[in-house]
């Protein structure tokens, strides 16, 4: 079993868990108040947030080959000083123009910050090992909206939006700014990659790392070998000392393909998800809840996050990461399934959204673990990068279109409509899980 760093996973944690919950989250627990508040309608404040999910898919793939080239920590520390610029521009906006300007930015600096990002960073220390760390990050990162929604909503009405997204930059400055800055030294990196170079046992499973190469002879005219290896610096990128890439299962065409269904599989996932992350609040209260009720019940999904990943580091042995996407995109029509039939009772709702947030929990997983197996770690950022972007641009949609449906359908009528889109990235994991089981028989 591969050593993990664990510092690195912790401090990566807390990133994501204060990134998401001080970007994503916004929207959910305080856009109906930043409308009122500033005289903007919700069809601007949502479509600022949209817009902003918008610009994240047309620099995904630009953000990943950067982290590739130059290595995670310079790109998000840089992103990091952009989300305290872009939340302070938020809190200080008064013009819908200065709305649209502080998410295009908060845009950018998020994708460069939140999983993806992070998810190369691990996978650049523990090459094809890095199933275990992605899941270890993913339970902090679960965490985001237990923990932020409810604390938005308490400073909303305790201090105002205003107060509370100026706190949102402040803890991403004196908290994931410097975790950024001191995430693990080169040391670490190479005793990582050393321990993966000695795990030589087999594991179908895809739980294990591949054997790592012999290290390359160090070039004494190459500046990048000219220094120490402690003195290089921390979210670097891979030298040629780091794992070499593996290739995945899936090659030419197949790969090609593979890749595309992936992004139609996540794109789906995300519709969905942008759609009931921006206004959960609001549908529950559509299905005949309180407000508080609403708040309290959609908590609990962080919990249920935290809690299904868990359950897959301790299953990972037992469970490929395609076994594990495959349970994670048929728990999402469950969830749907069984929120539609609650009707207003609070017990089933409440059973709902521990299914749901499983769901969100292990597809976050999968995001990360699925690529790997797939389609190797060579370029891996860049790789997620591509997935990722159409997500992106699809989600970008989602609030405000959920927004008007919700206006024209009803609760009811839009949960149908969500159960949909939810089988058909279902479908879409079968059928990758398939080819991967038809290139490991060849």
């Amino acid at each position: 079993m591969v050593k993990l760093p664990g510092g690195a996973v912790t401090a990566l944690g807390i990133t994501q868990l204060a990134g998401w919950g001080t970007t994503f989250y916004i929207p959910a627990v305080l856009g109906h108040t930043m409308a009122v508040d500033a005289g903007w309608s919700t069809s601007e404040v949502f479509g600022a947030f949209s817009w902003s999910l918008l610009v994240a898919g047309a620099v995904s793939r630009r953000i990943g080959h950067a982290i590739d080239l130059r290595g995670a920590r310079a790109v998000m520390s840089t992103g990091s000083i952009g989300v305290v610029l872009g939340l302070l521009m938020l809190a200080s906006a008064s013009h819908w123009i200065q709305l649209f300007l502080a998410w295009t930015l908060l845009g950018i600096a998020s994708r460069a910050t939140q999983y993806d990002a992070a998810f190369a960073a691990i996978a650049a220390l523990t090459g094809a090992g890095a199933r275990r760390a992605i899941s270890m990050i993913t339970l902090w990162g679960g965490l985001a909206s237990s923990v932020f929604w409810p604390l938005g909503h308490l400073m909303d009405e305790t201090l105002g939006w205003r107060w509370a997204v100026a706190i949102y930059a402040l803890v991403n400055l004196v908290i994931c700014l410097p975790l950024h800055l001191r995430f693990a030294s080169a040391r670490r990196a190479s005793a990582v990659a050393s321990a993966v170079a000695t795990d030589q046992h087999s594991d179908p499973q895809g739980t294990r790392p591949a054997a790592v190469p012999p290290t390359a002879a160090p070039n004494p005219a190459s500046p990048a070998t000219a220094a120490p290896a402690s003195a290089a610096p921390a979210f670097a990128a891979p030298t040629s000392g780091a794992p070499t890439a593996a290739q995945g299962a899936l090659q030419g065409p197949e790969r090609e393909r593979a890749l595309l269904v992936f992004a139609v599989v996540l794109s789906a996932f995300s519709f969905v998800f942008s759609c009931i992350a921006a206004h959960m609040i609001t549908l529950l209260q559509g299905l005949g809840l309180a407000a508080a009720t609403a708040v309290g019940l959609s908590s609990i999904m962080g919990i249920a996050q935290v809690g299904a990943r868990f359950l897959e580091m301790t299953a990972q042995r037992w469970f490929a990461p395609m076994s594990i996407g495959v349970i994670a995109l048929a728990l999402l029509p469950v969830s749907l399934t069984v929120m539609l039939a609650a009707g207003a009772a609070p017990m089933v709702i409440a059973a709902a959204c521990v299914i749901y947030g499983a769901a969100i929990g292990l597809v976050t997983v999968v995001r990360g673990a699925v690529p790997l197996v797939l389609f190797g770690h060579a370029g891996y950022a860049t790789t997620l990068g591509r997935i990722a972007a159409p997500g992106l641009a699809t989600a970008a949609l989602a609030p405000l279109l959920f927004d008007w449906i919700l206006g024209t359908l009803g609760a009811h009528g839009a949960l149908v409509l969500l159960l949909a889109i939810a089988l058909t990235s279902l479908a879409g994991m079968l059928w990758l899980a398939r080819q991967q089981v038809g290139a490991s028989s060849t």
